[in-house]
């Protein structure tokens, strides 16, 4: 792997719920984040997965400080973001962007997509000029839309292109790294693929690392280099992208590609499917949080947490009897 751009340590949000006790002693507090940690390499793109409410949103979100962590650490470029000082932190936002779920959510109607995309520029103190106009038209066509484009308002596109809009206003400042937060799931799966695409290409012509949040499995296959698998605001298993799509070790993750659609009606898995819910963060079980539904649970699995540990090169799992779970045969289609 390349040197690390994004180092995430022990990253841990907890949200206290209001409550009728006036002196904020046993309030409910959700876990959302639990000790979370990772790298990011320079032109990498790291998948995060999970289901929905593992924290997966919360945790790109606190990378970027639009939430404040309750402790741990975010190191970019060997700056730790939490710890800088709010000019500093300021200034490092060129580098730090976000592609939003919600295409149209995320665009201001009352704003022409020129002024859109140049937001960010005018946030580090860039005034309007002609040159700051051609650079949004170069934008567009760099997305695939039109110069033509740049005078109109949101409502005037698809959410195929209003997502073209964000990723051109993400691209803007030139950043090192992107946070792409479901940045497809809203779309058409036609309008996926060519989204992905496009930003496969800026990546490799900008040179650019992405976080890329998602739960659907094909897509996050298709983009990431490595991938990492989140359960109850903690990681579970981290390993490069082939190895964990031929060799998944946690059963989180097996009952995970259990899930994944096959093309061929004659096509079964022998991966046994999850059964049950998520249980809430306000109250995750005991030992390992995987244990109410896990298939192999045993009485250690419920009273002691199982930490992150490299069972084989690049393959981190969070399961005591990792090296005891059969790894099922790679999803294939038969002749």
């Amino acid at each position: 792997m390349s040197a690390p751009i994004l180092e995430v340590e022990n990253l841990v949000k907890h949200f206290e719920l209001s409550s009728d006790n006036w002196f904020k002693r046993d309030r409910p507090v959700v876990r959302a984040v639990d000790k979370v940690s990772f790298t990011v390499g320079e032109r990498e793109t790291l998948g995060l997965v999970g289901e929905s409410g593992c924290g997966k949103s919360t945790t790109g979100r606190l990378i970027l400080q639009l939430i404040a962590p309750s402790a741990g650490a975010v190191r970019f470029m060997g700056t730790d973001l939490i710890a800088a000082a709010p000019q500093k932190l300021r200034a490092m936002r060129r580098d730090l962007q976000i592609i939003f779920q919600d295409p149209h959510a995320s665009l201001n109607p009352r704003m022409r997509v020129e002024e859109i995309i140049l937001e960010p520029l005018y946030a580090q103190g860039e005034k309007p000029s002609a040159a700051l106009t051609n650079y949004a038209g170069d934008l567009l066509e760099k997305v695939g839309l039109s110069r033509r484009h740049a005078q109109r308002h949101p409502h005037e596109f698809s959410g195929g292109q209003r997502q073209r809009i964000g990723i051109a206003r993400a691209i803007a400042p030139k950043p090192k790294f992107i946070i792409c937060d479901e940045a497809v799931s809203a779309l058409d799966v036609s309008v996926q693929a060519q989204v992905i695409n496009l930003l496969q290409d800026l990546q490799a012509e900008l040179g650019m690392s992405y976080l890329f949040i998602g739960h659907d499995l094909a897509v996050v296959r298709h983009i990431a280099d490595r991938i990492a698998v989140m359960y109850l605001g903690r990681i579970v298993e981290t390993a490069p992208k082939a190895q964990l799509y031929v060799s998944p070790r946690h059963p989180y993750t097996q009952a995970l590609l259990a899930s994944v659609p096959v093309s061929h009606p004659r096509l079964r898995h022998s991966r046994k499917r999850l059964r049950g819910e998520m249980p809430s963060p306000l109250n995750p079980p005991s030992g390992c949080h995987f244990h109410p539904r896990c298939p192999l649970a045993r009485d250690r699995c419920r009273v002691e947490d199982p930490m992150l540990r490299e069972i084989a090169p690049g393959q981190t799992v969070a399961c005591h009897f990792a090296e005891e779970t059969a790894s099922p045969a790679p999803l294939s289609t038969p002749s």
